[in-house]
């Protein structure tokens, strides 16, 4: 039986999208972008959203969040993650989530109640590297350098220029190495990373 204290999204999503007008289904869009915003989880909610607005195409430039790319992506970003606005954009909103969860203040991340919200100190730009290469969203031949601006390019105002392509922290040789010359600490991460990307891969309804 279901638990009747959660209603789930495509319920939601269900109930906006048989409305007549994008007017009358904006508390259902509003509803299910503040919680996906409040819970940190703005990439899952990305096809929900995209759902609703393409079923009204007319008023799609209103309200759309794929009509415009968050950001110009470089060229060592591949293919559709780098040219279709909807994959993009949640690229970038999936390396935004990841900076925040590295950066969470200690005083916030004592208090949290949901694991998202401890901060990662573990977690290095290094292990993202080698997700994001081993996915596909970036090329295989991907310099540190080269890495390091894209990521400095989407975090924008976050971080300082120069703070990520030029830093020391963080082990670079994990990059490219076999599995079975990962640490288990670093392979738990990397899992933990992975998962973070897995809305890129959902199929499209």
């Amino acid at each position: 039986m279901p638990n009747l204290k959660l209603i789930p999204v495509d319920f939601i999503v269900e109930l906006a999208t048989a409305q007549k007008s994008a007017h009358a289904a904006k508390p259902y869009r509003q509803l299910i972008e503040e919680w996906f915003r409040k819970n940190h989880s703005e990439a899952e909610g990305y096809e929900a959203l995209r759902a609703i607005d393409d079923s009204f195409p007319s008023a799609a430039k209103q309200v759309n969040i794929g009509e415009e790319m968050l950001v110009v992506l470089p060229g060592c970003v591949l293919g559709r993650f780098r040219t279709d606005v909807r994959s993009a954009n949640m690229l970038v909103m999936i390396v935004r989530e990841i900076h925040r969860r590295m950066t969470i203040p200690e005083a916030e991340s004592r208090k949290a109640k949901r694991p998202e919200d401890i901060r990662q100190t573990l977690w290095t730009w290094p292990h993202v590297m080698r997700v994001m290469k081993r996915k596909g969203i970036i090329a295989d031949d991907t310099k540190k350098a080269v890495f390091g601006e894209m990521i400095e390019r989407i975090l924008g105002d976050k971080v300082k220029p120069n703070s990520i392509r030029r830093a020391n922290y963080g082990n670079y040789s994990i990059v490219d190495k076999y599995d079975f010359d990962l640490k288990d600490a670093d392979k738990d991460i990397i899992k933990e990373i992975t998962a973070l990307f897995i809305p890129l891969f959902m199929p499209k309804n």
